[in-house]
């Protein structure tokens, strides 16, 4: 009963994001990995994405409302300044990244875009960034059956 759970309560009859949502943050999710340059192949990476959002709304319920909000606002900006220079705009707006965000543009940009830039940096996209091995910080990802392995095994340490 005291213990702390998986699950806010607040969760306990709460409706999941609408495909519209999930479609605009993935979306996102590709133009962070058109920017940077750090994912070669978004799409492997879809239902990690939305696994992760759930689970954010899962632990910090009003992360429900930062995916509509965001998808909102990046609504309204791409239809005023076009797909290219909204997305620019969003990852290089200095104003957008001061704490704490007072700005629609703001809380995008450090509630969602800046943790999926984080979320990429864990799934392997610094590596493909700089092309760096066993780096002392985030992981790869996980060891997965018939793919390369995410971190360089006893083979490559000998050659």
């Amino acid at each position: 009963m005291y213990q702390q759970t998986l699950n806010h309560p607040a969760n306990l009859h709460g409706q999941p994001l609408t495909a519209g949502v999930y479609q605009a943050m993935y979306q996102l999710f590709e133009q962070i990995c058109l920017f940077w340059g750090n994912l070669d192949n978004p799409e492997q990476y879809q239902s990690r994405l939305f696994a992760f959002m759930d689970n954010r709304i899962r632990l910090h319920p009003e992360y429900k409302d930062i995916y509509t909000s965001a998808q909102h606002t990046l609504d309204e900006l791409i239809n005023a300044l076009g797909q290219q220079a909204a997305y620019q705009l969003l990852f290089t707006d200095q104003a957008a990244n001061q704490a704490p965000p007072t700005t629609p543009l703001a809380m995008v940009r450090q509630k969602v875009s800046n943790e999926f830039i984080a979320f990429q940096v864990s799934q392997g996209g610094f590596k493909a960034f700089s092309g760096a091995i066993n780096y002392p910080s985030f992981i790869a990802g996980a060891w997965v059956p018939g793919q390369p392995a995410p971190y360089r095994t006893a083979e490559e340490k000998t050659k």
